[in-house]
């Protein structure tokens, strides 16, 4: 059973009355500026956005002159504050790329204790190796040790090469005066000859590991 309470005769007329239709349509808009709102609702609930609007701690304030100085100092406070962060914020920006040049600067000063200490390259009036080409000998440290032996190893490395040419390009006498011919193994420096004789070893058993690999392929054509 529906029970609703039926509209009374002036209740009927106001929802046929144009000025109410609107108003009411208007009041009912999205946009809060549009809505129609009376004098007495601006004035008792003025929003807080309006001119209108009054705080209630401000309502009955009588000395304009004390309201408007503590306005005065609360703007100032503001801007003071806006100051003040300001000014941490760059001092932190400073004290972050000083810090930031500090440690670059620490890098480069070890960086270059290192280079003096340990490298040659890093040090004054001295070349690039450690080798003087005055006295024509090695510096005593770890990059002179490491130089002769690099040097030693490619003069093993030549005195090798040599070797073969000699071997494959002439005999083992003098053409000349007949006689017998020492070939590369005499101008070998002592300091040399043992890795000399191990280079030329492992030459030859190279060589023979080839040798017999092809004679390997040979006898199995012919087999």
């Amino acid at each position: 059973m529906i029970n609703i309470q039926p509209r009374t005769r002036q209740e009927r007329e106001a929802l046929r009355d144009k000025d109410r239709i609107e108003k009411s349509r208007i009041d009912l808009r999205v946009g809060f500026e549009a809505r129609g709102l009376g004098v007495g609702t601006l004035i008792h609930q003025a929003p807080p956005q309006s001119t209108l609007y009054v705080p209630e701690n401000e309502r009955f304030d009588k000395d304009f002159a004390v309201a408007d100085k503590k306005q005065r100092e609360h703007e100032v406070w503001q801007r003071e504050k806006i100051i003040e962060r300001k000014r941490l914020e760059g001092l932190d920006r400073e004290t972050r790329k000083w810090d930031y040049q500090e440690k670059v600067e620490t890098k480069d000063q070890v960086k270059l204790m290192s280079h003096t200490q340990q490298l040659t390259q890093g040090k004054r009036n001295s070349n690039g190796l450690a080798y003087n080409p005055i006295t024509l000998k090695y510096d005593n440290s770890e990059q002179g040790n490491q130089l002769r032996q690099f040097d030693d190893k490619a003069k093993v490395r030549q005195f090798v090469r040599a070797h073969n040419l000699d071997t494959r390009g002439n005999t083992c006498f003098n053409i000349l005066t007949g006689e017998q011919r020492g070939g590369v193994d005499q101008i070998v420096p002592n300091h040399l000859r043992s890795n000399y004789q191990q280079r030329l070893r492992e030459a030859d058993e190279q060589q023979n590991i080839k040798h017999y690999a092809i004679q390997q392929q040979l006898l199995n054509q012919y087999e």
